[in-house]
């Protein structure tokens, strides 16, 4: 369950806020309100949110500043921004803050704003369960395997795939992924190794051949586009890893298709 407080000078828009979502039904149990920033540094200091919403333009101190104060002192807070159109720019500069997650934009669209919470979340779940897994990693040694509970290396897995289909033509490193879900690259390659014995390239390319295998179907789609569409700038080494996994060339495979 999680914590969550609101920091805007408006009590309305805090009203609203605390109202637009069920917020139970997301897992946040309390909710917090500070009316600047501050406020809200007294305020996170003390309750120790999981998740801060704040406008960037308040009274006394602005939005930025709070989260300047803020992030050294709870690293594991994540932040999201309030902003209006005139700040856009303003607010994509300050997603360069550590812990700053994303913004949302006003007035409110709800599904944008719900993807954005939902996500922010579950990074927030995520990270929770990294620091007491690698810990157990660390001082087992990595000869004693990962410390993760099934369920948990279950669901993490899921998420992972769920993340390289969403960006399936695009360069997706381990580093990066396991920045995005909050893990030490080095152990969540091990978690790849020790849970599905298989390195995390390889789970990467059976799930770009996976795809290439359903956009092969498409007569429409070349050979090179479906290679561009899973993620493969050369054609070549698409071949080469379709190959090493179906035991056949993407021809062969579209031929016997149509037999």
């Amino acid at each position: 369950m999680y914590k969550l407080m609101i920091v805007e000078d408006e009590p309305l828009i805090r009203s609203g806020l605390k109202q637009y979502f069920d917020w139970k039904e997301l897992g946040v149990h309390t909710i917090i309100e500070a009316e600047n920033g501050k406020d809200g540094v007294d305020r996170a200091l003390i309750e120790l949110p999981h998740l801060v919403i704040t406008d960037i333009r308040m009274p006394v101190m602005d939005g930025l500043e709070m989260i300047g104060q803020l992030r050294s002192k709870l690293p594991d807070t994540l932040f999201i921004i309030l902003t209006g159109h005139n700040e856009f720019e303003y607010a994509q500069k300050a997603i360069h803050y550590g812990g700053v997650y994303d913004y949302l934009l006003k007035p409110l669209q709800y599904e944008k704003s719900f993807s954005v919470i939902v996500n922010c979340l579950e990074k927030i779940r995520l990270k929770q369960l990294m620091p007491q897994s690698f810990e157990r990693l660390t001082d087992r040694g990595t000869n004693q395997g990962v410390g993760i509970a099934p369920e948990e290396g279950l669901q993490l897995f899921e998420k992972i795939e769920s993340y390289i289909k969403l960006h399936l033509d695009q360069e997706l490193t381990l580093n990066m992924v396991a920045e995005h879900f909050f893990y030490h690259p080095s152990y969540l390659s091990r978690l790849f190794k020790t849970k599905l014995n298989k390195n995390y390239m390889t789970f990467v390319s059976e799930i770009r051949i996976n795809y290439a295998l359903q956009c092969l179907k498409v007569s429409q789609h070349s050979i090179a586009d479906v290679a561009s569409l899973c993620g493969y700038k050369s054609y070549k080494h698409f071949v080469k890893v379709f190959k090493s996994i179906t035991q056949m060339t993407p021809t062969e495979y579209r031929k016997q298709l149509r037999q």
